[in-house]
């Protein structure tokens, strides 16, 4: 059965500097989720990785990534294992959909010696 997310209607839980997110699907079976997601302006995740592939749909504002902005109405997809960094601009604010093709996870190798 279809499932509707009023997603002005959702709170943001606080993921830590300012990083909010509103969780909305994660499958049982594969881990996939899909998660609105949002980087208030200036914020960096710092340099990370996952061994999921994950993707972002920039909704509202500008996404900074260590590859360039990507601007709204695009679409950045990362592969699982790449080393990356993101956040939002300087300038403003990011809104974006988050989806990811297996269960979400975060490394960071500085930790981990790479």
């Amino acid at each position: 059965m279809a499932k509707i997310f009023h997603i002005d209607q959702m709170d943001w839980v606080d993921l830590g500097g300012g990083h909010l997110d509103k969780a909305m699907v994660q499958d049982g079976r594969t881990g996939m989720l899909v998660n609105v997601s949002y980087y208030p302006r200036g914020y960096r995740m710092g340099r990370h990785t996952h061994t999921c592939a994950h993707g972002i749909y920039v909704i509202d504002g500008a996404l900074w990534t260590d590859q360039g902005v990507v601007g709204k109405g695009e679409f950045v997809w990362h592969e699982a294992g790449e080393v990356m960094d993101h956040g939002a601009t300087d300038e403003e604010g990011c809104t974006f959909l988050f989806i990811t093709n297996a269960p979400f996870d975060l490394q960071r190798p500085e930790e981990d010696g790479r």
